[in-house]
C-alpha cells in the first residue's frame, strides 16, 4: 500500500472535550484580536493531537514502511518550524 493510503486508514480519535475546549479558545483569540495566539495554538492542537495524542496508533499503522515515516516525522517538523515562525513574527 502506498504511504498516502496507509495514512488515510488511520482513525484518529479526538476527544469532543478537547474539540469544545479548542473552539472555545481559538474564538476568544480571534474575538480579542489575538491572530497570532489563535494560529499558535491551532498548530500546537493538530501537533497534539495527531503526533502525542494518537502517535501509537500511527506509528503502528505506518511500521514497515520508511518512506510513510520519512513523511510522519516530516510533517511533524513542518508544524513545530510553522508554530515558532507565528512565535517569532511580530505584525508592523
Amino acid at each position: 500500500m502506498d504511504p498516502v493510503g496507509i495514512l488515510s486508514a488511520v482513525e484518529i480519535k479526538v476527544p469532543i472535550y478537547m474539540v469544545i475546549s479548542y473552539l472555545t479558545v481559538i474564538s476568544l483569540c480571534l474575538l480579542l484580536g489575538r491572530i497570532q495566539l489563535g494560529l499558535t495554538l491551532s498548530f500546537l492542537f493538530v501537533f497534539y493531537m495527531g503526533y502525542v495524542y494518537n502517535g501509537f496508533f500511527l506509528l503502528e499503522t505506518i511500521k514497515g514502511s520508511p518512506l510513510s515515516i520519512v513523511i510522519y516525522a516530516s510533517l511533524g517538523l513542518i508544524i513545530i518550524v510553522l508554530a515558532v515562525i507565528s512565535f517569532l513574527y511580530s505584525p508592523k
